[in-house]
């Protein structure tokens, strides 16, 4: 009876070093620094909006947090970065929508929208279907009637094949049922190069961009549901009879297999950072308003979008084989 009294208690003893152990590590894994990585070079809208959130999230954490840029091929290099991580709380990614909802449809990329868990949705930038400010077309009913007189006559500037703008163009052809002729760019200064020129007849920049450059252009259609506190003389595409809703957005995620623990307290954190009033005065700044869900919503809403922008490609003979 004597020795089984010591082994059960040797037994606990080792029972409660191990749960000491355990605890320990877990707490030290918790207290380590975190990366962020951002797919695009430092200074474009993803970067300034994850660099507003950083130092929230470092208080917040109570570890540091840096910002790591790692550009290249759509954004899809960075992305892919942060899947192949380890899913132990110290890496995560800034994703926009492009990485996430149209690349892996257009070729093969070593993730797709299972690769992540979903932290936040962190930006969502409205775009704006824009024309030169001396475009003969008015609204979407000018710019749709001219089109299905002269099929692939409009030039539409696009970012790159698959990207928002590009998406949306595709899905207002489908809604009015008309054809264009798509100018692939690298960004929305050549855009708007191209617009002034003449080379093009049109493109869909973010409401930011439009505002900074309102002088030279005219926006047809606001991509919103409803329309902008900000900017409220903008009419929206669903007021002219076109319910096209194509935000330019992004969020936090992290790589798949995350414990539940990190995913809610790096939930926390993001909200913090977007409810403080440093990141609300630079979205002010940028003129672009607040937006935010939380871990569920968000990995509710990217499958959704992964799938809407899938049958979208695949309508324009798009998908990758």
């Amino acid at each position: 009876m004597k020795f089984r009294k010591e082994a059960v208690s040797r037994l606990g003893m080792v029972l409660s070093a191990s749960v000491f152990v355990i605890a320990g590590a877990a707490a030290a894994q918790s207290n380590r620094p975190i990366t962020v990585v951002v797919p695009f070079a430092a200074g474009g809208g993803t970067d300034i909006t994850t660099r507003a959130m950083q130092e929230s999230m470092a208080d917040t954490l109570d570890v540091s947090v840096a910002v790591k840029n790692t550009a290249g091929a759509g954004g899809t290099i960075g992305v892919g970065e942060v899947a192949r991580a380890r899913p132990n709380g110290t890496t995560l990614g800034m994703a926009p929508v492009g990485p996430l909802t149209t690349q892996p449809h257009l070729r093969k990329l070593p993730y797709d929208v299972d690769s992540f868990d979903y932290i936040c949705l962190a930006y969502s930038a409205p775009t704006v279907i824009a024309v030169r400010e001396d475009s003969p077309f008015s609204n979407l009913d000018d710019l749709v009637a001219y089109a299905k007189e002269n099929p692939g006559e409009l030039t539409f500037a696009v970012q790159a094949i698959g990207s928002i703008p590009h998406i949306a163009g595709l899905a207002l052809e489908d809604a009015a049922g008309i054809k264009m002729t798509f100018l692939p760019v690298d960004g929305d200064g050549p855009a708007l190069k191209a617009l002034l020129d003449g080379t093009a007849d049109l493109f869909i920049p973010h409401v930011s961009f439009y505002t900074s450059n309102a002088e030279q252009l005219k926006s047809l259609a606001l991509l919103k549901k409803g329309r902008l506190e900000e900017q409220p003389d903008l009419v929206t595409a669903e007021e002219q009879g076109f319910p096209l809703d194509f935000p330019i957005w992004g969020g936090l995620v992290a790589p798949a297999g995350l414990d539940d623990a990190d995913i809610s307290r790096f939930e926390t954190a993001c909200k913090t950072a977007i409810d403080s009033a440093p990141f609300q005065e630079r979205m002010e700044a940028l003129k672009q308003p607040s937006a935010y869900m939380g871990a569920a919503d968000f990995a509710a809403f990217v499958h959704e979008k992964y799938e809407t922008n899938r049958k979208l490609l695949e309508k324009a003979g798009l998908l990758a084989n």
